[in-house]
């Protein structure tokens, strides 16, 4: 599909720019959820836990539903190998020396870089889809943000 992407109803709320007479009959309004975690996502603790730090975050903006649990536990997934390759490079340094087949020291960037600068790629990608960015969150106008005060409160927003 050329052009630009569909902006989602519940978005367009937030900015104030919805119109009824623009909206499509076919509309899905969804209700803010938290979304439930999909089972892989707690196979890694790390991805587990900023899955639950991101839906929390996503969920306090009043953009959140039931159905994005995949998509969020993907951009989870994606900020763990992050962190773990980052971890990596941060232990090994950046440039690597290696012993060539003809006993010279070849000094090579860490092999972790490119797989590490490919997801943040994704990452920063999937943050601006929820707003998680300051650029993106400026466009959503995500200032009015669900208080949870306490978990009989959470359960009910």
């Amino acid at each position: 599909m050329a052009g630009r992407k569909r902006k989602p109803v519940a978005l367009k709320k937030l900015e104030g720019t919805f119109r009824k007479d623009r909206s499509p009959d076919n509309v899905v309004d969804l209700p803010n959820d938290l979304a439930p975690k999909p089972d892989w996502a707690n196979h890694d603790a790390i991805a587990s836990a900023l899955y639950d730090e991101v839906s929390l975050h996503i969920h306090s903006m009043g953009i959140s539903s039931g159905v994005d649990g995949i998509a969020i536990a993907l951009l989870s997934d994606q900020l763990s190998t992050y962190l773990k390759l980052r971890a990596q490079v941060l232990a090994d340094g950046l440039i690597v020396e290696t012993v060539s087949s003809t006993g010279a020291i070849i000094q090579k960037p860490h092999a972790g870089l490119a797989q590490m600068n490919t997801a943040y790629a994704n990452i920063v990608k999937m943050m601006g889809e929820y707003g998680l960015t300051a650029a993106s969150r400026a466009k959503v106008g995500a200032n009015n943000p669900v208080v949870v005060d306490s978990f009989e409160d959470f359960l009910t927003s």
